[in-house]
């Protein structure tokens, strides 16, 4: 019984494993998201940044423009990470359904067939007679109630 249950692990191993790059690949999608914000505020803001003297109206726009584009971007990159992280639990979730499926039917096979098999050899070797007299008795026996 132990044999199967480590081939079992190694088996679903992988699955499992997945599941950490998966949460590392989040991490890295959502800096990258980032990443890619601050590359558009830059490039949008570029002809604001180029002299270093900026107007109140300068000022209001690069800060409109640099929240649309980091926030979108932050946002962006959260859902997506959101997105791999479910996708990873639900990974996670059928390496569990399927050990569990592996176990149950291993249960089954070494625990459960061989006592149904031990139960119908011993009705097999009682006589009919004496079953036949087991119901008539407990049908016959008066109900308290």
């Amino acid at each position: 019984m132990m044999k199967s249950q480590t081939s079992d692990i190694t088996r679903y191993e992988g699955l499992k494993r997945g599941r950490g790059t998966l949460r590392a690949v989040a991490r890295l999608t959502m800096l990258a998201c980032v990443m890619v914000g601050v590359s558009i505020f830059l490039d949008q803001a570029s002809a604001l940044l180029s002299d270093a003297q900026f107007t109140w109206g300068e000022r209001r726009v690069m800060g409109l423009v640099g929240l649309v584009s980091l926030g979108g971007a932050f946002a962006t990159g959260w859902a997506i990470s959101r997105v791999i992280l479910v996708f990873a639990d639900v990974l996670d979730a059928f390496a569990d359904a399927a050990s569990a499926a592996s176990r149950s039917a291993e249960l089954i096979e070494t625990e459960l067939a061989p006592t149904l098999k031990r139960i119908a050899l011993a009705l097999e070797k009682e006589p009919r007679g004496n079953l036949a007299e087991r119901r008539t008795t407990h049908e016959t026996r008066p109900r308290s109630g």
